[in-house]
């Protein structure tokens, strides 16, 4: 049974203009309670062995995303900016878990937008993505048309940008002429430009108090950056970190576990696909003078495994992060054939939870503890640490 079926039995009646936001209209204490409940039942209909612990809960619950987006799109000859699956014009173009700032920066554009001088914008628009963090804002226009007078007009709005009250430190265009349904599109054209600056940096930044990491504004990161601190910490603990250990992070990005958990180890290796979050992790590895920290890109699958991952004297710790529709097959079993000590894996998502944890089994690991972490407060998902130990 998936995690949102189950939540439909504890929760059938709740409903949302927001598709995906159904638990939004519940007090939080409410969908955290339904959340356990229908964990619980997840687990224990999909056989799922190990100690399951309560879901930490999210510190800010509404308004928490610090990267949203909006489609563009024409109804009845008016622009209208909305979430992927609206279909009508009066669709409402706010989301109580998004901060106040970026409903209010849609608001504006959407307004621009809809003016006769910057039709030519309006119809060349994929989307329109908001990154950064609750301090400062970051606007992505996202084109399937670049041409001069797009661009004009880009660089006319992001004059208005800079004059608005509500931090919006740069702006970027973003090329995407395939009009695909991802608002940041990796199968970039070769012979077209892929990335501009309008104004300000090209980086965006992560204060985690003792340091700070910077990464891609293309990059994957958190949305929910209040629940990061509690996420490392649960990593840290779970994973039990020591200096004789070498820590594997794998799927590592700009290496936000592995500065954030990393410290304790002997050394510390991450492995990501996307080459330019590499080249920020390896940026801040020399800038935090971390000379026990290495990163590689590599496209994680099995073969990549087991002949390009270098083998440590230390005794390993596997940490892995995979995106949302989990490992290609074979990894599972590569990682298994290094025998770590450990292996915390996370999930993203719940549906790949009992496949994964099934081939591990096969290969002789066990889960040991489940701790869910409420990362999606509004929605019916959860980001799901499951630590492995051999049998």
């Amino acid at each position: 049974m998936y995690f949102q079926e189950a939540i439909k039995q504890f929760c059938p009646s709740v409903l949302s203009n927001v598709p995906g936001e159904l638990l939004s209209v519940l007090d939080y204490r409410d969908e955290l309670e339904i959340k356990q409940q229908a964990f619980t039942l997840f687990c224990r209909n999909n056989n799922i062995e190990g100690r399951l612990e309560s879901i930490i809960a999210s510190p800010i619950p509404r308004g928490y995303r610090t990267t949203t987006k909006r489609r563009a799109n024409f109804f009845h000859g008016k622009f209208v900016l909305g979430f992927a699956t609206n279909q009508d014009e009066d669709a409402r173009l706010s989301s109580v878990l998004e901060p106040d700032e970026h409903n209010a920066i849609y608001e504006f554009l959407a307004e621009k937008l809809s003016t006769p001088a910057f039709l030519p914008l309006a119809e060349a628009l994929n989307w329109i993505i908001i990154r950064g963090s609750y301090r400062y804002r970051v606007v992505l226009f996202n084109v399937f048309k670049m041409d001069a007078t797009v661009v004009r007009k880009l660089k006319q709005i992001a004059v208005y940008l800079q004059d608005l009250p509500l931090k919006v430190t740069a702006a970027h265009v973003y090329f995407d002429p395939t009009c695909s349904d991802y608002y940041l599109e990796t199968s970039r054209p070769t012979d077209a430009l892929a990335f501009k600056s309008l104004y300000g940096p090209r980086e965006l930044s992560l204060d985690l108090g003792k340091f700070r990491l910077k990464y891609p504004v293309t990059g994957f990161s958190q949305i929910n950056e209040s629940q990061i601190p509690q996420m490392l910490e649960q990593a840290s603990r779970l994973l039990k970190v020591t200096p004789q250990h070498r820590l594997l992070d794998l799927y590592c990005g700009y290496g936000l576990f592995s500065f954030g958990i990393g410290d304790a180890a002997g050394e510390v290796l991450g492995v990501e696909w996307e080459g330019p979050s590499i080249e920020s992790a390896k940026d801040s590895a020399r800038f935090l003078k971390k000379k026990n920290f290495h990163f590689m890109t590599g496209n994680i699958n099995a073969d990549f495994v087991m002949e390009r991952i270098p083998n440590s004297k230390r005794p390993e710790l596997i940490l892995l992060d995979p995106p949302r529709k989990g490992t290609e097959p074979g990894v599972i079993s590569a990682l298994a054939a290094r025998n770590p000590d450990r292996v915390l894996h996370i999930f993203c998502g719940t549906d790949e939870i009992p496949r994964e944890l099934h081939m591990w089994k096969i290969l002789g690991y066990k889960p040991v503890t489940i701790q869910p972490l409420d990362m999606f407060p509004g929605t019916p998902h959860l980001e799901t640490m499951v630590l492995l130990q051999r049998e």
